[in-house]
């Protein structure tokens, strides 16, 4: 994934010179610490409602915080957990990329992103991306708060229609038989880039702007895996990654990918 390009602002720190990630920290090196919950949603007053109720039913410590700032923030302080909306813009794309990139940068911190609405697409992206928790807008506030709260214990958490989702999505794997080194013709480095570049949930067009490439090239170089690897589908593509990932490079994806676009 290209590098998150993302506008940072410093935030002016009080009078005590302490930063905002160490507001309500300082009550005694014996004090147990709160969980510390950083909300970036689709905009200010949706990030901080949902920060002033879980800070009020969960007593948690809870702080809206704006797209470009939350690295920012990540980088000067402890945080626990952060909640992405997927459709935030970003520099660099959406509320999967930051996911995906925080992921990766600060391992430590839990994620719970939250979807407009629930497909089979964008739930196993948003697992890939590296979320812990997948909450859709279309459920109860009680149940946000009880995934926040799970996910915050080391829970991974989804709703019933997004574990109906992802048990389906297993369902439809297929039985591949890899006993055979045989099976695995070795793919050119400009087809294993454009491989693990879907694994990781990236369009056809995103693969393309990543790596320089037309989306018909694309298209080109996946078909051609597809033949190598003696697949018929990117579910399958991607199991057979999955399998090999020794081979591959690191890919913990399994499942369905978005469709070419």
């Amino acid at each position: 994934m290209t590098a998150l390009r993302l506008r940072t602002k410093r935030l002016p720190a009080p009078a005590s010179g302490r930063g905002p990630q160490e507001r309500s920290v300082h009550a005694g090196s014996t004090a147990r610490q709160k969980t510390r919950v950083l909300i970036v949603d689709r905009d200010s007053i949706s990030s901080d409602l949902l920060a002033n109720i879980l800070g009020r039913d969960r007593g948690v410590e809870a702080l809206a915080v704006q797209p470009g700032e939350l690295l920012q923030v990540l980088s000067n302080g402890r945080a626990d957990l952060v909640v992405i909306a997927s459709e935030i813009r970003v520099d660099a794309g959406n509320g999967f990329d930051l996911t995906e990139f925080v992921n990766r940068e600060f391992p430590g911190v839990s994620i719970v992103l939250v979807l407009n609405q629930s497909h089979r697409e964008s739930v196993l992206r948003a697992f890939r991306c590296g979320a812990r928790g997948v909450f859709c807008r279309e459920q109860s506030m009680a149940e946000f708060l009880f995934c926040v709260e799970s996910v915050a214990k080391g829970s991974i958490w989804a709703g019933r229609q997004e574990t109906a989702l992802l048990l389906d999505a297993l369902k439809t794997l297929p039985l591949v038989d890899l006993s055979s080194e045989d099976r695995w013709p070795m793919l050119t480095v400009r087809e294993l880039n454009v491989v693990q570049c879907a694994a990781r949930g990236k369009t056809n067009k995103a693969i393309a702007g990543e790596l320089g490439l037309s989306e018909h090239t694309v298209k080109n170089y996946l078909f051609r895996a597809f033949e190598k690897l003696g697949v018929s589908s990117r579910v399958e593509l991607l199991f057979c990654m999955t399998q090999q990932g020794h081979k591959f490079g690191a890919i913990n994806a399994i499942g369905d990918i978005p469709a070419a676009g």
